[in-house]
């Protein structure tokens, strides 16, 4: 390179900021037409290299190239200085806009804007590096699974699911990637409403992870837990949207009584469902996953106490008989009561015995102090 560049403009040869084109020649075995061997020079072009008289204020070299500059974005990256790590990444993308690190600069600066919670910012950069020349299929699909929970942080759920349908259809992924795609898809299609896809989906990739893991050690504890989660609250929220239907003064005693069995066992049916598979997702050992099941677990309970302490009275029956209903029903939501404080107290335990403090851990304690206010009125009530 015969001219050299400073703060942007080119300069004569005495100056602070050089941009050094580097060539190396080695020796190389090449073959004549003949067959026998001949030593000849190889060229091979290099990064430019920046050169200043004084150490960079950003990198604290005098001199750096572009593997430098990535070097050092990542190690701020996993310092957790994430400005620093987006300052040095421009620096590269910038400077060195022919470079091959060009790519994971990029996709560095993505995951530092997503971990500044900047997701937008963070989409943008990923973007960035889909487009780079040449960029490898390898690349491409590393950067949009991170894509793909930026996508979710944005509520952009359609994209999710088009993604990851996407990246299954690559034929390029392994039996991890393959179950995170699976279950990530799963939760776009339940966000989606579309809880029968959603559901197929989460059972495909359970039964994915039974058939591989035989093969190999798979460690998707986490997938699997969320899997195992969102299975449950596919039953919850049919739980929860199933109502039972106060009596009617047109309506017999017994003809009530009898709907009302019924429509208690389709809720409790769903509600063990779900438990069911909030208990498995527990098993599975991801903390954040089972802290979540947990709490779930002891809402239902709590929220089939408030769907039966709302039931009104039937109508037409006497003092006697109403004294007769209050005291039932006492006794059957005083037992659902217990059991949603033991769910949340076994679930706090779990919790604090491996230092977890999430928002379902936060969710779990209100939900306690709830329930054992209610159960203390209960005690002053019978006092």
């Amino acid at each position: 390179m015969n001219r050299m560049q400073r703060n942007g403009s080119w300069l004569g040869a005495p100056v602070a900021v050089a941009w050094v084109a580097a060539l190396l020649n080695g020796c190389v075995s090449t073959r004549t037409v003949d067959g026998s061997a001949s030593i000849g020079p190889e060229r091979v072009d290099m990064d430019p290299v920046v050169v200043s008289s004084e150490k960079d204020a950003l990198t604290g070299l005098d001199a750096y190239d572009a593997d430098q500059l990535l070097a050092l974005s990542q190690e701020a990256y996993s310092k957790g200085d994430y400005d620093r790590t987006l300052k040095l990444s421009a620096r590269l993308v910038e400077m060195f806009p022919e470079s091959s690190a060009v790519p994971q600069a990029l996709f560095n600066a993505g995951m530092a804007y997503e971990q500044l919670a900047e997701y937008t910012l963070a989409l943008e950069q990923f973007e960035r590096v889909r487009k780079v020349p040449g960029v490898s299929e390898a690349r491409v699909r590393e950067t949009e699974f991170r894509m793909c929970p930026v996508l979710a942080k944005l509520g952009r759920w359609s994209e999710v699911a088009d993604m990851f349908w996407g990246l299954r259809q690559s034929g390029t992924l392994g039996p991890l990637e393959e179950i995170e795609a699976r279950v990530g898809q799963g939760v776009a299609m339940f966000m989606l409403g579309d809880l029968t896809t959603a559901e197929y989906e989460f059972r495909g990739a359970l039964k994915f992870y039974e058939e591989k893991s035989r093969e190999e050690f798979l460690p998707a504890e986490y997938w699997m837990g969320q899997a195992r989660f969102y299975l449950g609250e596919i039953f919850a929220r049919a739980f929860e949207a199933k109502s039972l239907t106060p009596p009617t003064a047109s309506e017999g005693e017994d003809k009530w009584a009898e709907q009302m069995g019924q429509e208690l066992e389709e809720k409790c049916d769903l509600l063990l469902r779900a438990q069911n598979n909030f208990i498995r997702a527990i098993r599975v050992g991801h903390v954040g996953w089972a802290t979540a099941a947990g709490y779930r677990i002891g809402s239902l309970y709590e929220r089939l106490y408030d769907d039966l302490v709302q039931v009104p009275v039937p109508p037409g029956l006497d003092d006697e008989a109403k004294a007769v209903y209050r005291s039932e029903l006492k006794n059957r939501v005083g037992v659902l009561v217990v059991k949603a404080i033991k769910v949340y107290e076994l679930s706090l335990e779990a919790a604090e015995r491996v230092g977890e403090d999430n928002e379902w851990v936060s969710r779990t304690h209100a939900s306690l102090e709830r329930m054992k206010a209610l159960y203390l009125d209960a005690l002053r009530a019978d006092g």
